[in-house]
């Protein structure tokens, strides 16, 4: 919550560039752990003209948006190099995480373990036919688009049973839907993928 809140802070400030920093994870790796994981936060603010101001327009719809399912356009539309799925959604869940949800490696992991009913195989084997292509083809585009699309069922699912074992160990859970959907699939993705 605390680069949820500092985000809009920068933002209403209009303080373009300490924005689009925090928001690629630059200035704090919470910001966007994928941009920060693949390195991506200096390339798109390298690699893109204009990028601060790019980064801080997009933000704008990315904050009005009402369904989850016009973010992959909305990213598409940006048209950022380095901005796909992965970055983009969790730029737009860190903006609005009532609404948006992440579509990274780890919360698409988590979404096909549900989607499996368990099977860790099935998933792991599924989540090969998202990494394995070149990332900034427009076929890998749009196979992160749609899984993006296809997520929210089972997130609502995770943030279900997430919260029901929390309740049961006593521990508070995440009272922002998609956050919480996230620190969960990011526990569960360290847990059976720890090396």
């Amino acid at each position: 919550m605390k680069v949820h809140k500092q985000l809009g802070i920068l933002h209403e400030r209009r303080q373009t560039i300490q924005f689009a920093k925090l928001l690629v994870g630059i200035s704090d790796d919470h910001g966007n752990y994928s941009a920060r994981e693949h390195g991506l936060g200096p390339l798109i603010l390298s690699q893109n003209p204009n990028a601060a101001k790019r980064l801080f327009n997009v933000a704008e719809t990315l904050y009005a948006v009402k369904n989850a399912n016009d973010v992959p356009d909305i990213i598409r539309m940006a048209g950022l190099k380095y901005f796909q799925i992965g970055v983009g959604s969790e730029a737009s869940c860190m903006l609005n995480p009532q609404v948006c949800w992440i579509a990274n490696t780890r919360s698409i992991w988590t979404h096909l373990v549900f989607k499996h009913k368990g099977d860790f195989g099935r998933a792991n084997e599924e989540l090969k036919l998202y990494r394995d292509e070149d990332e900034t083809s427009e076929m890998a585009y749009r196979k992160w688009a749609a899984i993006h699309r296809a997520m929210n069922a089972n997130l609502t699912e995770i943030v279900e049973q997430g919260s029901q074992f929390a309740k049961n160990a006593s521990v508070k859970s995440g009272k922002v839907k998609y956050l919480w959907a996230d620190a969960i699939a990011n526990a569960l993705y360290a847990y059976h993928h720890e090396e």
